[in-house]
């Protein structure tokens, strides 16, 4: 399931994700942002919707994941490479495989295996990690490894020649730190996070959440690797983000663009799909996506909207999912508030309906 979602945030946010490892207490992810977009309002999604599946499937209440991640800013030549081989080999240096190839739930596969022309099917069958695409990844890590191990011919060469010395020494310099590369990459960094952090002060929260998973994540931005840790003790860090505050909003739109409305959802009696009780639907730049949408294999799609005399704004539109199935939505807002419907086709014609309500809005980032 988290690599479910994982695949489904990739292709919303369109963030690179170099390389991942999924364990049993712990979870580590190397991934790149694309400009603009915030890590908080990515992890807030995929945490907050793991913890929800965990939560229903378990029958359990409460936070999932130990504390926060913690940031780590690390230079992307030549760390990029390091950094996919410390992850791989992290479930053979934790003790829960003896080769990495041997562990299913990492990113080792997609550098193995040609996903590009393989079908969706026969690479999930290898190891369900190959479900998500990589290819793009896999080329630019693959073309930095040559130049900084021109004797390694291929991937497999280069995994095989890690040693657990290595990998610890590594890990022993990536622990307890908020900076990792040059030091002028260290001095210019941390001048930026001071910044960053004595403007966002007053928005930091903090969160207390249950012991149950560690989180490691670290991220690419912008040509340098972030690496974002949980560490059993909690050190202090500087996050690398804007904590946004969300505030329910209840006022009257002239644009719905850059807004999310968390609705209610109330399907027509002997409804053959099971929905969940609550939804989100996020308007940006320019499209419409259902969170619950999204899971079933619907696209993000282009919107229409009609101002009516008395402000009354009508929009709706149309997707479609690779089973042929398709999904009418419309819905309208006044005063902040929104109603509309979902209107499913199934493949052999048949329809159902889904109606929704929210009492108000969030505001997001603001469209470009």
């Amino acid at each position: 399931m988290y690599l479910d979602l994982l695949k489904k945030y990739k292709e919303q946010y369109g963030f690179k994700l170099f390389s991942f490892a999924l364990m049993p207490a712990s979870l580590t992810l190397l991934m790149e942002l694309t400009e603009g977009e915030k890590l908080s309002l990515v992890m807030h999604d995929l945490s907050s919707s793991y913890t929800k599946y965990y939560n229903n499937r378990y029958a359990r209440r409460g936070h999932l994941f130990r504390e926060r991640f913690k940031s780590v800013v690390v230079e992307k030549d030549p760390y990029l490479v390091h950094l996919v081989r410390y992850i791989h080999t992290s479930p053979v240096r934790l003790g829960f495989a003896k080769t990495p190839t041997e562990y299913s739930f990492t990113s080792n596969a997609a550098y193995l295996y040609d996903t590009a022309t393989s079908s969706t099917d026969d690479v999930a069958a290898i190891a369900p990690s190959l479900a998500i695409d990589l290819s793009n990844e896999v080329r630019e890590v693959m073309d930095l490894a040559a130049k900084i191990f021109p004797e390694k011919k291929d991937y497999a060469e280069l995994i095989a020649s890690v040693t657990k010395e290595e990998m610890n020494a590594f890990a022993k310099n990536i622990t307890g730190k908020t900076i990792l590369g040059s030091r002028r990459f260290i001095e210019t960094i941390d001048e930026e996070l001071k910044k960053k952090e004595a403007e966002d002060q007053a928005q930091q929260k903090k969160e207390r959440l249950s012991p149950l998973v560690t989180l490691t994540i670290f991220i690419v931005i912008a040509g340098v690797v972030a690496a974002v840790m949980y560490y059993q003790r909690p050190r202090k860090v500087i996050v690398m983000q804007e904590v946004e505050k969300r505030v329910l909003i209840k006022d009257s739109l002239k644009d719905i663009d850059g807004t999310e409305w968390v609705a209610e959802l109330m399907p027509e009696k002997g409804a053959q799909t099971t929905y969940p009780r609550f939804d989100k639907i996020t308007f940006k730049n320019g499209t419409v996506f259902s969170e619950y949408l999204i899971s079933s294999g619907f696209v993000a799609s282009n919107y229409s909207t009609t101002t009516l005399p008395d402000g009354t704004i009508v929009w709706e539109t149309m997707q479609r999912n690779l089973n042929g199935e398709i999904v009418f939505l419309k819905g309208e807002e006044k005063d902040g508030n929104m109603n509309g419907a979902f209107r499913k086709q199934f493949v052999n014609g048949s329809l159902e309906g889904v109606s929704f309500v929210s009492p108000g809005y969030y505001k997001i980032k603001e469209a470009k």
